[in-house]
C-alpha cells in the first residue's frame, strides 16, 4: 500500500514556513480509484502534491482546500459519482463510488501537540524511528479539534484534562489496529463526537546486497515507492551517494563485517545481487538462520540452490527475483523485481494484525 503519510511528510517538511490543506478518503461506498487513507496535499497557490482520484475531484478539491486554508477549519466533502445524470457530481465520471473527503489545515510549525511540541515533527521523528503511530481526532465536534496519539514507544503526553478520553479511546484504537485497516471513521456514543482513526506506517527497510549498475535503476524505484533503502557494498567507487542519491545508508563493508555489527529487523526486505558468488552464499548463510519478509536472489534457481547447504530454505527464497514478465535489462528488471515487492507488501500488510501501542495525548 502507498505510504501517503511519509511522503507528504517530506513535502511539508521541505517548505517549513507554508501552510497546507490535507484531504484524505475517510469513506468510500462503491468502487473508486483510490481506497480509504488516500491522501494528498494543496498548497495555498493551488499546486498539489499526491492524489487521490483519476483526476474526477481534484479541480474541486483545489476551491475546498483554499477555504480551509485560509479559516484554518476542517471539513468534509462528500462526492456522488455514482449517477450518471448531468446534474450530479459525477457529471457521467463513471468512477461508481460515494466519496467522502476529509479537508484539514496542516503545516509544519502550525499544528500543535503541547506547548513546545509540533505535531508533524513529532510524528515524522517517530516513523523515522521506525515507530508506527495510530491518530485519532475529532471531525464534527462542537468544541475544539483534538488529536490522540497512540504509538510504541511507550511514552504518554497527557494533558490532565483530556486524559480521561485517551484512556477512553484505548479499546477502540485496539480493534482499530486489529482490524487491520488503514483508516476509518467511528462515532462513539459516550464522547458524543466522530473520530477519525489513522494508522501511520513507517517506511519499509530495503537491504540491497551489492553495489552494481544494474541496482542503481532498482534502487530510484524502490525509493519512489517507500522504501527506506540501505546499500551495503565494500567498493567505495560504487557504493555512494554519486551512483546512489537516493539511499538513505551506504554502508562500505564486506557481508561478513556487515552481520558481525547488524542484524536485519524480520520484517525488512533484502535483495541480494552481488554477483559473487562466495559473497552471496556467506550472505545467505547468515540470513536463512533468521529469514526477513523477503529474500531475494538475483541470478537463475540452480545457481541459487548451490548457494545454501540446506535446501529446505530454497522454499523462502524468491530466486530469480522479480514477477515473471519476461523482463529484460536493469530497468524492466527492477520493474520486476519491485512489482514482486509490492505484492509481498500487501499482502502482508492485508495479513498482519499489529500489537496495540500505547497512548499520547495532544
Amino acid at each position: 500500500m502507498m505510504n501517503d503519510i511519509c511522503r507528504l511528510l517530506k513535502s511539508m517538511k521541505d517548505k517549513k514556513d507554508r501552510i497546507f490543506a490535507m484531504a484524505t478518503i475517510i469513506r468510500v461506498d462503491g468502487s473508486a480509484y483510490r481506497r480509504e487513507g488516500a491522501k494528498m496535499l494543496i498548497s495555498e497557490d493551488g499546486s498539489y502534491f499526491g492524489t487521490i482520484s483519476a483526476g474526477c475531484l481534484e479541480e474541486d478539491l483545489l476551491y475546498q482546500a483554499q477555504e480551509v486554508i485560509q479559516t484554518l477549519h476542517p471539513k468534509n466533502v462528500q462526492y456522488d459519482l455514482r449517477s450518471e445524470d448531468d446534474l450530479s457530481w459525477g457529471q457521467s465520471a463513471g468512477c461508481d463510488g460515494n466519496i467522502e473527503v476529509y479537508i484539514e489545515p496542516i503545516g509544519w510549525e502550525l499544528n500543535t501537540l503541547q506547548p513546545n511540541t509540533l505535531l508533524w515533527p513529532y510524528v515524522d521523528e517517530q516513523l523515522n524511528n521506525g515507530l508506527p503511530v495510530v491518530s485519532v481526532k475529532t471531525i464534527n465536534a462542537e468544541n475544539q479539534e483534538s488529536v490522540v496519539l497512540y504509538s510504541d514507544n511507550g511514552d504518554i503526553c497527557a494533558e490532565s484534562a483530556n486524559h480521561g478520553i485517551a484512556q477512553k479511546l484505548t479499546t477502540y484504537v485496539q480493534d482499530f489496529v486489529l482490524s487491520g485497516t488503514k483508516v476509518k471513521l467511528i462515532y462513539i456514543e459516550e464522547l458524543e463526537s466522530d473520530f477519525l482513526f489513522e494508522r501511520y506506517q513507517p517506511k519499509d527497510h530495503l537491504y540491497v546486497f551489492g553495489a552494481g549498475p544494474d541496482a542503481e535503476p532498482l534502487v530510484t524505484l524502490a525509493s519512489q515507492l517507500d522504501f527506506s533503502i540501505t546499500v551495503i557494498d565494500p567498493r567505495s567507487s560504487r557504493c555512494n551517494e554519486r551512483n546512489f542519491p537516493q539511499a538513505d545508508l551506504h554502508i562500505l563493508e564486506h557481508p561478513e563485517t556487515f552481520f558481525n555489527k547488524r542484524q536485519i529487523p524480520f520484517d525488512s526486505y533484502v535483495l541480494v545481487m552481488t554477483h559473487n558468488f562466495n559473497r552471496d552464499q556467506e550472505i545467505l548463510q547468515h540470513l536463512v538462520q533468521a529469514p526477513p519478509k523477503y529474500l531475494g536472489v538475483l541470478g537463475p534457481k540452480r545457481r541459487t540452490e548451490r548457494l545454501v547447504k540446506d535446501k529446505n530454505v530454497l522454499s523462502f527464497i524468491h530466486s530469480p527475483i522479480g514477477l515473471p514478465i519476461g523482463a529484460e535489462g536493469p530497468e524492466e528488471i527492477s520493474i520486476s523485481v519491485l512489482a514482486e515487492l509490492i505484492k509481498v507488501r500487501n499482502h502482508a500488510n492485508a495479513e498482519n494484525k499489529k500489537q496495540s501501542p500505547t497512548a499520547c495525548w495532544i
